[in-house]
C-alpha cells in the first residue's frame, strides 16, 4: 500500500475545475435565476423608505431658583448627580410621559409612527391593507387613530433612543423618522414636554414647602391674635389705660408683663414665618429651567439609513445562490472526475502525467 500523500500547497486550478465548471457549464440557469433576483429586489428597494435621524444634546443641572447669588456661586456649573440624570431618563422612558408627548405631535408625524422601523416592518404595513382586503377583514375605524394606546406609545418609543450620561449630567435624545422634517420635530417634542413638566416638578417641590409654610403662618397669627386679646381683656378688666405697660402693682405688674411678653413672643414668631413665607413665595415665581440644550435638533440632510442598494445587492446574490447551490450539491453526488485529486482520492494510486480533459 502506498503510504498516505501530504497535503501539498493550495492548487488553484483545483477550486476552478471543482467549483467553477459546473457552474459555467449551467451559466444562463445561473444568470436567469440572477435576473430574477434582480426583479424582485428591485421593486422592493424602491418600496423601502429611507430613514432619518436627528440628535440632541441637553445638560441636566441640580434645580435651584434664580435668586441674587454671590459671582462665585454663579459661575459653578451645577450638573446633576448620577441618581438624578437616571431618574431623568426613566422617567422620559415612563407610559405617562410618553403620553404626553404624543398628544402635541402633529398629524403627520402620528401617521409616520405606524410604520414600524426596518425592511421587514415597512413591507408588511405595505401589504397589510392588501391581506385584509384578500381575507375580508373588518375596515379600520378612524376614531380608533385618535386614541392613544400602549401600541402606539410602543411604536412611540421605539422611534426615540434616550442615552444618559451621569458624569457629565448630559442627556442624548434621538429619534427616527421616514419623514426628513419630521426627525427634528420628534425630538424637539420630547424636549419641550421634558423642560415643561421639569418646571412643574421643580415648582411643585417648593409649593410642597409653602403649604405647610403657610399653614403655620395661620396658625401663628391666630395665637397673636389670641395673646392681644387676652392682654387687652387683662387690662380693661383692671382699668388699666391700653398705652400703659407698668403699674404700681406688683402682683398685677407680674401678670401684665406675662401677657405682654407672651404677646412680644407671638409677635417675633408671626415675623420670622412671615419672612420666611415670603422667601419662599419669591422662589416658586423665579425658579428657572435647569435644562440647557447644548446641542439642539437639526433637520438631517442625509438619510442615517439607506438600504436600498444593499437590497438590491442581496437580491442578486440569493439569485444567483439559488442555481448555484444546487449545481454545486448536484455535481457532488454525481461524482464526476473533474480533477487529479478525484482519482487519488479514490484509488490513492500516483497519477502520472496529464489527466485528460473529457469534452
Amino acid at each position: 500500500m502506498n503510504p498516505p500523500t501530504q497535503p501539498g500547497p493550495i492548487d488553484p486550478q483545483f477550486f476552478i475545475a471543482k467549483y467553477l465548471t459546473p457552474v459555467l457549464e449551467h451559466k444562463w440557469l445561473v444568470l436567469l435565476t440572477t435576473f430574477i433576483g434582480l426583479l424582485v429586489s428591485l421593486p422592493v428597494s424602491f418600496v423601502v423608505q429611507p430613514e432619518y435621524s436627528s440628535k440632541a444634546t441637553t445638560q441636566l443641572e441640580t434645580p435651584r431658583a434664580q435668586m441674587i447669588s454671590e459671582v462665585t456661586e454663579e459661575i459653578t456649573s451645577r450638573t446633576g448627580d448620577q441618581n438624578y440624570i437616571t431618574a431623568a431618563v426613566e422617567r422620559m422612558h415612563s407610559t405617562a410621559f410618553q403620553t404626553e408627548v404624543f398628544k402635541i405631535l402633529p398629524k403627520q408625524l402620528q401617521k409616520d409612527l405606524e410604520t414600524p422601523l426596518g425592511v421587514k416592518g415597512q413591507l408588511m404595513k405595505k401589504a397589510a391593507p392588501y391581506l385584509d382586503r384578500l381575507l375580508k377583514g373588518d375596515a379600520v375605524d378612524p376614531t380608533t387613530l385618535a386614541t392613544i394606546t400602549p401600541e402606539r406609545l410602543n411604536k412611540l418609543s421605539n422611534r426615540v433612543v434616550i442615552e444618559g450620561i451621569p458624569r457629565q449630567g448630559i442627556i442624548q435624545i434621538t429619534g427616527t423618522t421616514y419623514a426628513q422634517e419630521m426627525a427634528t420635530v420628534l425630538v424637539q417634542s420630547y424636549i419641550d414636554i421634558w423642560v415643561a413638566l421639569n418646571m412643574e416638578t421643580n415648582k411643585s417641590l417648593i409649593r410642597h414647602e409653602l403649604g405647610f409654610t403657610e399653614n403655620q403662618k395661620d396658625e401663628y397669627f391666630k395665637q397673636l391674635k389670641d395673646s392681644e386679646k387676652e392682654l387687652r381683656l387683662f387690662k380693661q378688666k383692671f382699668e388699666i389705660p391700653p398705652a400703659l405697660s407698668s403699674i404700681t402693682d406688683m402682683e398685677l405688674q407680674a401678670q401684665l408683663d406675662v401677657l405682654q411678653n407672651k404677646v412680644e413672643n407671638a409677635k417675633e414668631r408671626y415675623k420670622r414665618i412671615d419672612d420666611i413665607y415670603l422667601d419662599l413665595v419669591r422662589k416658586e415665581k423665579s425658579v428657572v429651567n435647569n435644562i440647557k440644550v447644548i446641542n439642539p435638533p437639526q433637520t438631517p440632510l442625509e438619510p442615517s439609513k439607506n438600504i436600498r442598494l444593499l437590497i438590491i445587492l442581496i437580491g442578486l446574490l440569493a439569485g444567483a445562490a439559488t442555481a448555484i447551490v444546487p449545481i454545486l450539491i448536484w455535481d457532488y453526488y454525481r461524482g464526476n472526475i473533474r480533477h487529479k485529486k478525484d482519482i487519488l482520492s479514490a484509488v490513492n494510486i500516483p497519477i502520472i502525467g496529464k489527466l485528460p480533459t473529457i469534452k
